[in-house]
């Protein structure tokens, strides 16, 4: 029976909890492996879908965020850095000093694989907290606090989750890249903030019905994004960010290889190529355009040019990402100023940026598309054709045995868990940055999922 003072226990645990920067961790899980999974046939899909190489890749999008599980400096220093292009870029030239390509065995490629999950967190951090956020806010005036586990529960409950990765850590890579970060980040914190996420929520065992409870509190309070969240016409959604991460994956596999060419740092944008940019409206978040990259970029306040009908300039904001960075991968162009419906526009990005390593582009970058017509100018928005859609459900021809195996199993766990109330409590300091409107919600959807596991 749940009593009081274990409601009390659970409150004290999650005042205790810091700010975390992130969408829901099964989403993470998620669109890292969908990723992989629209890969087109080659190389790189054939490395990733190998099923402990993709166990890897799955897991090093877990790691990043895990570090917010527990109190403590150190802990939060690691999940903190990993998320970030400066601890990609010193991973990518750890591979390249110490364990280059070809990767032969399988220690090497699951290195590899963990790299390419935690760079994966990290920009669909970026492309969700600074774009599908901000339609959260504006749609359903709501904002982190509600869209992080709901998210998360909406997949569980639509019935999404397939990917349990088993825990998998190229420790000696990490404790060399870390140790300039904080000399008290060791292994043991790692492990100790790992096996807190692994036992509690990324299973397959409690993990998808904790996830449930949060998407049943909070469907109702943000119906928008009940909707929404796996919107390919909107940016920034989970389905949205697949491609864009795809892409990224497929720039870091150039980077340790030192095949990235600097003129192809932009590896997407939104509006994407076959759709339009949704809205004329300046006022409303639908009218940005975004860039994407596949590698840390320094950012500069001016970085771009945006031209309309007649080469006029378009008035506008540029912004860094959400949570800013001095090397980002993303930029957001916000109009001040109503666009013209059905007009054609462009974006430019003369040559000279920088890239994290040091390479600069030496080619300008130019980005053509088009508004949504209104009903006055319907005529002017001919129809595009289907505009290609990320696969989730892991359906490949019958001729591609590797992506078959890979999606089957991929090494998965699905062991029980004796669930105390410290556990519990440890599970919510994971999954919520709480403030008060929201704590007693929490405490009620984790309850119930704690009665269901003791019902069964």
């Amino acid at each position: 029976m749940v009593t009081r003072c274990k409601i009390g226990l659970l409150t004290a645990v999650l005042f205790a909890a810091g700010p975390a920067n992130a969408h829901g961790l099964w989403g993470h899980v998620h669109v890292t492996g969908w990723a992989a999974e629209n890969m087109p046939d080659d190389e790189l899909r054939a490395f990733l879908l190998e099923p402990e190489v993709f166990n890897a890749l799955l897991f090093g999008a877990v790691f990043t965020d895990s570090g917010y599980a527990v109190p403590g400096d150190a802990s939060r220093a690691f999940s903190e850095h990993a998320h970030w292009e400066p601890f990609i870029a010193d991973y990518v030239e750890w591979m390249r000093v110490n364990d280059p390509p070809p990767w032969t065995t399988l220690e090497s490629k699951k290195r590899v694989a963990f790299l390419m999950g935690c760079g994966s967190h990290g920009l669909q951090d970026s492309i969700f907290d600074s774009l599908f956020l901000y339609q959260i806010i504006e749609n359903d005036g709501v904002g982190q606090d509600e869209a992080d586990p709901a998210s998360d529960g909406f997949l569980s409950l639509d019935g999404h989750l397939r990917f349990f990765p088993e825990r998998d850590i190229p420790m000696d890579v990490l404790l060399e890249l870390y140790a300039d970060v904080d000399p008290n980040i060791t292994e043991d914190v790692i492990l100790d903030a790992v096996e807190l996420v692994t036992t509690f929520y990324i299973n397959g065992d409690i993990g998808p019905t904790v996830a449930a409870s949060f998407g049943e509190s909070y469907e109702a309070e943000i119906p928008w994004t009940r909707v929404h969240y796996m919107d390919p016409e909107v940016p920034g959604s989970l389905r949205a960010e697949i491609f864009p991460t795809m892409r990224y994956q497929q720039a870091l596999w150039k980077r340790l290889h030192g095949e990235l060419d600097p003129n192809d740092v932009t590896v997407f944008a939104f509006p994407e190529a076959q759709r339009r940019l949704l809205s004329a409206d300046h006022t409303s978040t639908s009218s940005w355009a975004s860039l994407i990259f596949g590698a840390g970029v320094a950012y500069q306040p001016s970085m771009v040019t945006w031209t309309g009908p007649d080469d006029v300039a378009v008035p506008f904001t540029q912004g860094n990402t959400r949570w800013g960075a001095d090397h980002t991968r993303l930029i957001r162009l916000m109009p001040n100023e109503p666009l013209l419906p059905g007009g054609e526009y462009t974006i430019g990005m003369p040559a000279g940026v920088t890239l994290i390593d040091g390479q600069r582009t030496t080619q300008d970058f130019t980005l053509d598309f088009q508004v949504a017509c209104d009903a006055d100018t319907a005529d002017l928005c001919p129809d595009l054709g289907p505009p290609p859609v990320a696969s989730i459900d892991g359906v490949v021809e019958e001729s591609d045995p590797v992506q078959d195996e890979a999606t089957s199993g991929c090494g998965c766990a699905t062991g029980g868990a004796n669930f105390g109330v410290f556990g519990w409590a440890l599970l919510l300091l994971h999954l919520c940055r709480l403030q008060p409107r929201s704590l007693h919600r929490a405490v009620g959807a984790v309850m119930r999922a704690s009665a269901e596991q003791q019902d069964r």
